[in-house]
Order: C-alpha cells, then structure tokens, then sequence
C-alpha cells in the first residue's frame, strides 16, 4: 500500500503525541485550509510548546514508506513539531499561486531559527516547489549552519531545481562550514567542471599557505582533474594525513585517467583497501566529521 507525505506525517504523529496536541492540530489545519492565514503564523509559531522537540520515531519501514511517497524523503532527523508544522504548511489551499508564495515568504522572512529549518525541510513536499530555487538559494546564503544544512542535507529539492551557479555555491559552502557532502543528495551526478576549477583553485592556495584543505573536496576534483590537481593530489598523496592519502587515493581511483592511475598505484596499501571497499566517501566523510568534533 502505498501512503502521501501528508498520510506519513499524520500517522507518525498520531502515534507519539498527545490527545489534546493532535486536536489542536486538527482544528489549527482545519483553519488553515479555509485561509486562515493568522491561523497558521500563530499555530506554526505554538506547534513546540503543542507536541515538544522529540524526533519522530522512524523505522527502517516508515522510511521506505517515505521514499516511496517521496523519492529522496529522509524524515529521519525530524522532530515532531517540525512534523506538525509540515502539515500546517501543507493544509494551506494553493490554487492561487501568489498569495500561496506569498505566505510563505511571510513565514520565511519573520521566522525564527527552528522554525526556518522546518520551512527548508519541508519545502520538497509541498506544492509549487519547482518555484522554490531563489528561496534555496537564500537559504544557502545563511550564516546559521543549522539551516543551510536544513537546505542542503537530505533534501532532494536543490538537486532537482537549482541551476549549476547556486549548487556549486552549496557545495563550497558545505566545505567551507564542514557540512558534509555524503548528505547531499545528487553531489556526485551534479559534479562539473566550473566546481571542479574553483575548488582545485581553492584547493592549491591553501596548500601554498601550509593550511588545511576539507578532505571531501578531492571528491569533486575527481571527475575533472588537471595538471595542478593532480601535482597537489600526489603531493598528498605521499605527504598528506592517512586522511588526506585515503581520500585522495579514493579521488585517484574515481578519476581513472592514465596519470591519476600512476599516482594512485605508488601505494599499493590503499589500492588494496580501495578494492576490498575498505575505503569509501561515506567513511571518508565519517572520519572527517570525528575529526572536526
């Protein structure tokens, strides 16, 4: 069988909170589809203080549901009011498109930091998303990591809608601010070769500068590699961090071209762990994070 979003939300709801928290819920969405606009900025700003901040329970099954109602889905990481606040959002009537942006663009412009990340995450599931990609990009601007990663993690909408300029501004950002990139869905299918120049750039200043360059960025060199990434790619390779070697030793072997084959063959210790899938981007980005904490 299978369930909408909207069905998923509410069944998950329904089994963790409260009586009086889901009748008010109900009443609050019931409001908000008549148009109740005044309805919604106050519901959306009490939905907390309504059902708490736990995360939802989600099981292997619930999320195969979810991915099924919604290709790239995670709600793994939601809280409850997030949850609730998504289907306030999605009671909204949307035949008229302006005034449906129009109120959205409210909520994003007054909102508060939990609130903002509720609005990002649930911005794939609502209607008249393919609209969204100057609000992405706004989004990707944010000084607050909690909701660019709101944007960029687990979130199918930016691979779907944002044109290369914005996504390849998210994805030095994420580098930038140490949000990884295995949580941003679509980065190796969307990788080109303007990202790759910025970043080998980016990538060959800070190894003049003896300063440390984000070990998934080689992940995006991969595709595209030049003369100068590949003399600091074997640079590190042989001088690096076991970090540093492993990641670019994965680099060197996603990029199979002659020269990145020779550099990559000089250790044959990584070779070996790189074809026993002892070595991997997720691991990568696992230990990166451990080191960054």
């Amino acid at each position: 069988m299978s369930y909408t979003p909207v069905q998923l939300l509410e069944n998950w709801i329904l089994r963790q909170a409260s009586d009086p928290a889901q009748a008010w819920l109900d009443e609050k969405r019931a409001k908000v589809a008549e148009g109740d606009t005044r309805a919604l900025f106050l519901a959306f700003g009490m939905a907390p203080r309504k059902f708490g901040k736990d995360l939802l329970e989600i099981s292997d099954k619930d999320q195969e549901h979810a991915t099924d109602a919604r290709e790239g889905w995670v709600p793994r990481g939601w809280s409850i009011d997030q949850a609730a606040r998504t289907l306030l959002l999605a009671s909204l009537p949307v035949q008229d498109v302006a005034e449906y942006i129009a109120t959205l663009d409210t909520l994003f412009q007054t909102g508060e930091v939990r609130e903002l990340v509720a609005l990002y995450q649930a911005l794939s599931l609502l209607p008249h998303n393919d609209l969204m990609a100057d609000r992405l990009a706004e989004g990707i601007r944010t000084n607050m990591k909690t909701v660019f990663c709101a944007v960029a993690h687990h979130n199918p909408l930016p691979r779907e809608i944002l044109e290369e300029g914005p996504w390849n501004q998210m994805i030095l950002k994420a580098l930038f601010i140490g949000a990884t990139l295995e949580r941003i869905q679509g980065v190796d299918q969307r990788a080109n070769p303007n990202l790759s120049r910025m970043l080998i750039d980016y990538a060959h200043e800070r190894r003049a500068a003896s300063r440390p360059i984000p070990v998934e960025l080689w992940r995006m060199v991969a595709p595209f590699p030049d003369e100068i990434a590949l003399g600091d790619m074997a640079a590190l390779y042989s001088q690096g961090s076991a970090l540093e070697r492993r990641a670019i030793g994965l680099a060197l072997a996603d990029s199979a071209t002659d020269e990145a084959d020779a550099i990559l063959n000089s250790n044959p210790e990584i070779v070996s762990d790189i074809q026993q899938g002892n070595i991997n981007w997720q691991r990568i980005s696992l230990d990166s994070e451990s080191q960054l904490a």
